[in-house]
């Protein structure tokens, strides 16, 4: 019997380590609701850690010079290619969804340098507010890379301030190369693979956009649509949390979020479009993930698609979960969206997102020249590199993910039926009744991916907290904030993203999103290591069931 545990002290990555790696290792429930809550402390020691929670390693060191630079040591500060995020992070701060940490817009300082051929914009923060700002550099994903940082380290010595007044000066942004090149190939590639219906498939590397990460393809897209076509922001299901955060915060028409994807929840949404077209207000768009993350849920495609060109929206789809080698759903999309950032890349090193374009989409010859046009380029050329090379091996990565999740799948369903198990619930498309709206869209058998299935991510639900808390402090995953990666991971997520706040958490309950619950994403692990971890974990949990007493520490 192997039980797996972190190969990393706390708060580091697993092997191999490197500047760029952001799975990291913060164990204990505890820990990570201690920092929900707003308790920054348990993150004193952590060195690796998602880019998008706050800036690490090269980035970091960045902030500082440009800090030192204008005499202020020690301030927070982040650092884009994009002045949007001048004006973005002036209001942000100041929204009442920040709450007691909401900030004033005299408690920042900005400011624009050139170095290396790159214009800078800085946002100088104190850092006893971070739990203030910190989302405005999390949602937009716009934030300069490690990779970007690193390479404008080199040229420091260039640094020179631009004044400005209420205006910030024109951008640079950065220059594409051959790996950007590549990487549209590569996706059009994969878009076009076994397809399930090659005449529905039409698009061509010019119509994939890259961006710096996933949630910057999602700012991004719906800010540009909400100017074509100014409506309500819609979104379908349970989505990532930064998703649904800004279009809660950012919709400046309305927002509306359906969080089923049955049938019974299209029937209600086809019956609010009448009404509001009955009202004379438009829907901008509507994103849906396939599947739902954390609930992996997954919605008829197909009718989506109908009721979008009825009613005139946008339709995006998010296929990051299960991925471009497992699901054809470009079709029924109008944009597809990814983030590179998981399964694609696989290694947990770097950061991406694409969004491609449907020729065959009623909205394509409107919105293509305004992607053009108001597209510039922020993915760093370092970043487009390791994005192609590490998507060389994606269909054999695929294979074992798919594997890995459903073997740990079918070892948990195993114990939903015992009176005696914590385990309640498992989410993952095999055990839930919308599977057949995810199978009508597997990729055909392929000889490099024979058996296309659901991805590396699921959600197993326990029956209470204690029993959740108990399985995850002794379970020898990895405990960090990321998927699709190389090792497996667990993340009690719907506790740490939706738990905050006492409204958000009930809502999400009723929508089968709740705290008992821990997400997984597989690896690419021996398959009986998982398993053997897995029971490890799940005898304490069930010893936590019987008696009602913790382990202790």
């Amino acid at each position: 019997m192997v039980v797996l545990k972190p190969q990393s002290a706390f708060g580091h990555a697993p092997p191999p380590q490197t500047p760029y790696s952001f799975i990291t290792n913060v164990p204990k429930w505890d820990q990570l609701r201690r920092v929900r809550d707003g308790d920054m402390t348990p993150m004193a020691g952590v060195v690796h850690i998602y880019p998008r929670f706050s800036p690490t390693h090269f980035v970091a060191q960045l902030g500082q010079e440009i800090a030192q630079k204008v005499g202020m040591e020690g301030m927070g500060v982040f650092v884009y290619l994009n002045p949007i995020m001048i004006p973005y992070t002036r209001r942000h701060v100041t929204l009442e969804h920040r709450k007691e940490h909401v900030m004033k817009p005299e408690d920042l300082t900005f400011k624009v340098f050139d170095i290396a051929g790159h214009r800078l914009y800085a946002v100088l923060y104190n850092r006893a507010q971070t739990f203030g700002i910190m989302e405005s550099w999390g949602q937009p994903g716009l934030g300069i890379s490690i990779r970007g940082a690193e390479e404008l380290l080199k040229g420091v010595s260039t640094m020179k301030e631009v004044l400005f007044d209420d205006n910030p000066p024109k951008p640079t942004f950065t220059p594409e190369s051959w790996a950007h090149v590549g990487l549209r190939e590569r996706i059009n590639d994969l878009i076009h693979r076994a397809p399930i219906d090659p005449s529905k498939v039409t698009c061509e590397p010019k119509d994939v956009l890259l961006y710096p990460s996933g949630m910057a393809a999602v700012y991004c897209t719906t800010n540009l649509l909400l100017e074509y076509r100014p409506g309500t922001a819609v979104i379908l299901g349970v989505p990532f949390h930064n998703t649904y955060h800004h279009l809660y915060e950012e919709s400046p028409n309305g927002f509306k979020h359906i969080g089923k994807v049955d049938n019974d929840a299209i029937d209600g949404m086809e019956s609010w479009l009448e009404e509001e077209k009955e009202a004379g207000r438009p829907v901008c768009f509507a994103i849906v993930e396939f599947p739902g993350n954390p609930t992996l849920d997954t919605p008829d495609l197909y009718r989506l698609k109908n009721i979008s060109e009825k009613y005139g929206f946008v339709l995006i789809v998010d296929d990051t979960v299960a991925g471009f080698a497992n699901v054809d759903v470009f079709a029924c999309a109008d944009i597809l969206l990814t983030s590179l950032t998981k399964s694609f890349s696989g290694y947990a090193n770097v950061m991406g997102g694409s969004v491609v374009l449907n020729p065959l989409s009623p909205h394509y010859n409107a919105l293509a020249p305004k992607f053009v046009s108001s597209h510039k380029n922020e993915l760093f050329a370092a970043d487009a590199q390791v994005l192609l090379s590490n998507s060389q091996d994606y269909f054999a990565r695929t294979r074992r993910l798919n594997r890995n999740a459903a073997a740990m799948t079918s070892f948990f369903q195993r114990y939903v039926a015992d009176s005696d198990s914590p385990v309640v619930k498992v989410q993952y498309p095999t055990f839930l009744p919308t599977q057949p709206n995810i199978d009508a869209y597997l990729r055909h058998s392929t000889p490099e991916l024979p058996e296309p299935g659901y991805g590396c991510l699921f959600t197993v639900e326990f029956e209470s907290t204690d029993t959740a808390e108990a399985f995850y402090d002794r379970c020898g995953f990895y405990s960090s904030p990321h998927l699709g990666g190389h090792v497996t991971i667990m993340f009690c997520y719907n506790m740490a993203t939706w738990g905050r706040k006492l409204e958000e958490r009930s809502y999400f309950r009723d929508i089968d999103v709740k705290e008992e619950g821990i997400r997984f994403s597989a690896g690419l692990e021996n398959v009986e290591d998982l398993i053997d971890t897995i029971k490890d974990a799940l005898d304490v949990a069930a010893e936590v069931k019987k008696t009602g007493k913790k382990e202790e520490a």
